[in-house]
């Protein structure tokens, strides 16, 4: 059951954990000790604490042809984590907050806040329940997890929240099924937030699974949104459809495709539209490296401009240890957001985006419970106005220090 339910697993993980260049720098330090004590049975609490600085050369995230002052940034970052592991259930928890500190600029600090939540508990000997959930509190809106949102210092939240159930049906054919909700608040006082709108989607989502030799999977997915945006509380419900393989190229690689259609319908009035939606990934282990790479293509809610976006894009991560005390990662996320065109009048929605994220580091573990770390960030958006590239980079370091605590 484990192994034919991985791949659905990893993509729902990496579709909630995509980078986020615009909040406090995430580090993939996990020292060996800090690995073997959460995968034992039993609880375990591991507080952490950072220091960081980096140079940041856009600090109020401003588009071409306006200031863009740069200023250099201090960041304290404590951090707690709570991992259970037992024979029926698993439990991981993980609170990060950031002081952010400006040398000159101090008017700008800020505390950002992320947590997220995962919880498997097997009901049954092939029935499991899961729940995941993320939020973030950060003071811009580079946050990878905004559909179709203009880059902007703008205060910005976020939660989403995902209850599933997986079950294997027998011993080739399983499923999951999904209610998710997302939350998205703008800080509507500030004169940058005029363009974005606060709003909610409840929706659900459900995904075959049938192997039909080692190798060879094949695989349905349908999903569906109903959204509510802007003061005015638009709605509109979006549905996406696709059928598609998995196959197993090697021990070490997998490759994943599927295809079908995206529906868009507005609650208020007739119109609506449909438009092609597709999924290609790669998984590939080299030794002790991974890469991930996916592509896609489906409707979305937008919450910049408000409305729904046509959202294509393409994510890839690298994870690299060195030897057994250094450690490489890398992730670059692009998107594409083009306006929506619905009902015989050609009514478009929204305006195009084209979004990229990046992110670099290198870390050394210089003793069982510290570490330290370079890292990169850049993000990258053009918007159809005058002024509508946006470019924002910062490089730095930060000193971290873990220490596992099994709780018996």
């Amino acid at each position: 059951m484990k192994r034919r339910l991985a791949l659905p697993i990893v993509l729902a993980l990496a579709a909630l954990l995509r980078p986020a260049a615009g909040a406090a720098q995430q580090s993939n330090l996990l020292t060996p000790a800090a690995a073997s004590l959460q995968s034992q049975a039993g609880w375990t609490v591991t507080p952490s604490l950072a220091y960081g600085g980096s140079w940041d050369d856009n600090v109020l995230v401003r588009g071409e042809g306006d200031d863009t002052p740069a200023d250099f940034l201090n960041t304290v970052n404590p951090r707690v984590a709570l991992d259970f592991n037992g024979r029926r259930g698993q439990v991981s928890a993980n609170y990060d907050g950031a002081f952010m500190l400006y040398r000159d600029l101090d008017s700008l600090n800020s505390y950002d806040q992320r947590a997220w939540f995962y919880g498997r508990r097997l009901l049954s000997q092939h029935v499991a329940l899961v729940v995941r959930e993320q939020a973030a509190s950060v003071p811009t809106t580079e946050l990878a997890g905004f559909v179709g949102v203009p880059f902007t210092r703008t205060g910005s939240k976020l939660n989403d929240l995902r209850v599933g159930v997986e079950a294997a049906f027998t011993k080739r054919t399983s499923m999951i099924a999904n209610y998710n909700g997302q939350w998205v608040a703008f800080d509507q006082s500030q004169p940058e937030a005029s363009s974005l709108r606060d709003g909610h989607s409840h929706g659900a989502s459900l995904s075959v699974k049938h192997l039909r030799t080692a190798q060879l999977a094949l695989t349905a997915d349908y999903d569906l949104q109903h959204a509510i945006t802007g003061s005015a509380g638009e709605t509109f419900i979006i549905q996406n459809a696709w059928a598609g393989i998995e196959y197993k190229l090697t021990d070490l690689t997998r490759i994943v495709a599927s295809g079908g259609l995206s529906r868009l319908r507005f609650t208020t009035s007739a119109q609506s539209a449909t438009g092609p939606a597709w999924k290609v990934g790669l998984f590939r282990q080299i030794g002790t490296a991974s890469v991930q790479a996916l592509w896609s293509n489906s409707f979305v809610p937008a919450y910049g401009f408000g409305g729904t976006t046509q959202n294509e894009e393409i994510t890839g991560q690298f994870n690299l240890p060195i030897g057994r005390r250094f450690y490489s990662h890398s992730s670059v996320a692009w998107r594409s957001n083009d306006p929506v065109t619905v009902g015989p009048d050609a009514l478009t929605v929204g305006v195009p985006l084209r979004s990229t994220w990046v992110q670099s580091s290198f870390g050394w573990m210089a003793t069982r419970w510290a570490g330290i770390e370079m890292f990169y960030s850049g993000t990258h958006q053009t918007i159809d106005r005058p002024g509508g590239l946006t470019e924002r980079r910062r490089v730095g370091f930060q000193v971290i220090t873990t220490k596992p605590v099994r709780i018996r």
